[in-house]
């Protein structure tokens, strides 16, 4: 049974994140959480990987983060990449985290990127000399405008979001995914916030702002260790009152 939980910045290893750049890399200290991040420039974009560290640190929490980012590939390249599956069967990692989909992730049919077979094969290679590892699909966040900038499109973004969550939810029950409901959480700011334009996305309409990036955060954070993050006082570059406004949101969004 899946645990299903509803309701572009330079690469550094400061603070325990590790990119793969160089010739030698650090290894994990005895008690550290391990967490490889595979993904996009959706992570990148304001670094979330190191948002998630940061609230480890604040927490009293040891990790241990490995990256793997590429702006403008989908998970049907990483599913398939040789150097990702040797990172993959590295260690045993406590926590894979896998980010991609949204238009994908919406509406799969005729996609020439299945997300679907992307986190099957990704599960497997994860998995497969590591049972307990944990493989966690980040639930992807609607375009701010849905699919309206297609011609002949009428999806808006609550639309979409509710289309992403419907088929996120099913992979996850299918392939035993773990959840972090970020898009759901986006969706509760955008839709009961009245937030103005280019809240939590950029103005290119996709990517998380720096408040939507501190928000997927604060998710991806609170889904890994199963428990509220309102306590974490990790504000990073949000006004202290507004930080505590999105750590709820992402703690009811999980629990």
């Amino acid at each position: 049974m899946a645990l299903i939980t509803l309701a572009l910045m330079p690469f550094t290893w400061a603070c325990g994140i590790v990119d793969l750049g160089g010739d030698s890399e650090p290894e994990p200290k005895p008690g550290e959480t391990t967490i490889l991040f595979l993904g996009s420039s959706y992570l990148d974009a304001y670094d979330v990987p190191d948002r998630v560290e940061g609230f480890a640190k604040k927490d009293g929490k040891e990790v241990f983060i490995r990256t793997r980012l590429i702006p403008g590939l989908y998970l049907d390249f990483f599913a398939q990449e040789t150097r990702t599956t040797n990172l993959l069967r590295e260690r045993e990692w406590d926590y894979v985290v896998l980010q991609g989909g949204s238009q994908n992730a919406a509406y799969p049919a005729g996609s020439e990127h299945s997300v679907y077979r992307a986190l099957k094969e990704l599960h497997r290679k994860a998995t497969e000399s590591s049972p307990g590892t944990r493989v966690v699909y980040m639930m992807p966040w609607a375009f701010e405008d849905g699919m309206l900038w297609v011609e002949g499109r009428t999806e808006t973004y609550e639309v979409m979001q509710l289309d992403i969550r419907e088929n996120t939810l099913e992979w996850a029950e299918e392939l035993d995914l773990v959840v972090a409901p970020v898009g759901m959480a986006f969706y509760e700011v955008l839709t009961g916030w009245d937030p103005p334009q280019h809240y939590l996305h950029l103005n290119d309409w996709n990517h998380a702002s720096h408040l939507g990036a501190y928000l997927a955060g604060a998710t991806i954070y609170s889904t890994l260790f199963a428990e509220s993050v309102t306590h974490v006082e990790y504000d990073w570059s949000v006004e202290k009152e507004l930080a505590r406004d999105l750590r709820e949101v992402a703690s009811s969004t999980v629990t």
